[in-house]
């Protein structure tokens, strides 16, 4: 009973922090007139992915690297998203509300708290990626293979990723706690980076020898890689720092790097919210 009970509490923690991060993500707009913006939002990048790919790359680009490269940009919307969204809740909380201090002492579990609010970010991102995907196979050259077979892994290794995307926010998120309102700078470096080194846009094998054992090593590149050979149907990518490396095994590191994500960021987030706490900034604004 005890066991239940607190998993109940638990679970009303999260609940309520991602009621109010959608409010906030809405701005407490109607929820059609925010759903229809929503959507609208995914089309618009939409027409730059068009436009990269029919006049930037040219004639000559094959149908197997557009693949390559809208997978990579749909998938990359839940990056973006859940880290650049719970990082910036440390800023939204203590310096534009100032209302980090009365949540802090608060009978919840801060940890849980920033979970949750990354939740709003995770339905946004949700909502553009399944937009993209079914314009991209209606109006675009996109080959969308994936069979009712390879859909259990694809859906194990999709939640792997996204889990794996909170624990790094939540990483983030400690950091910002003990960093002034420039932190936010971080989230968005670090989102960049990502970008150009997880293979988004172009392949691992394209970066510098040294950079590609970095790059295959953040578990966002194997969530990539294994989310494309599933959704193409295909043993392999265009990418061959992958080659040699099953789709099992990529899903096999990615759980574990996910183990290590979850037990690294629950130490981390406690010495950080602690430090802060010994120096007496947590709820301190940098009002410039």
């Amino acid at each position: 009973m005890a066991i239940t009970a607190t998993l109940k509490r638990l679970y009303k923690i999260v609940k309520s922090s991602a009621w109010l991060g959608w409010q906030l993500e809405s701005n407490w707009a109607d929820p059609l007139i925010f759903a229809i913006i929503t959507i609208i939002r995914p089309l618009a990048q939409l027409f730059i992915i068009i436009f990269m790919f029919r006049f930037a790359l040219g004639p000559g680009a094959s149908p197997d690297f557009f693949n390559f490269f809208f997978i990579g940009n749909v998938i990359y919307l839940y990056v973006y998203n859940v880290l650049f969204g719970i990082s910036q809740v440390i800023f939204e909380d203590r310096e534009h509300y100032e209302v980090i201090k009365y949540i802090y002492i608060s009978p919840v579990n801060w940890y849980l708290y920033f979970i949750g609010r990354g939740f709003a970010r995770l339905i946004v991102a949700t909502v553009s990626c399944i937009v993209s995907i079914i314009a991209g196979a209606l109006f675009l050259p996109l080959k969308f293979n994936m069979t009712a077979a390879a859909f259990p892994a694809f859906a194990f290794s999709f939640i792997l990723g996204l889990i794996s995307i909170f624990f790094m926010g939540i990483i983030m998120c400690a950091l910002t706690l003990v960093m002034a309102r420039h932190g936010n700078m971080m989230s968005e470096s670090i989102s960049g980076i990502f970008f150009i080194s997880c293979g988004v846009i172009f392949p691992i094998s394209s970066l510098p020898l040294w950079l590609q054992g970095v790059s295959t090593a953040i578990p966002i590149s194997g969530w990539l890689e294994i989310s494309r050979r599933l959704i193409l149907n295909a043993p392999t990518t265009i990418d061959s720092v992958w080659h040699g490396v099953s789709t099992a095994d990529l899903i096999y590191r990615l759980g574990f790097s996910t183990a290590v994500l979850c037990v690294f960021s629950v130490i981390f987030f406690h010495f950080m919210s602690m430090l802060a706490r010994s120096k007496g900034i947590i709820d301190r604004t940098t009002s410039y």
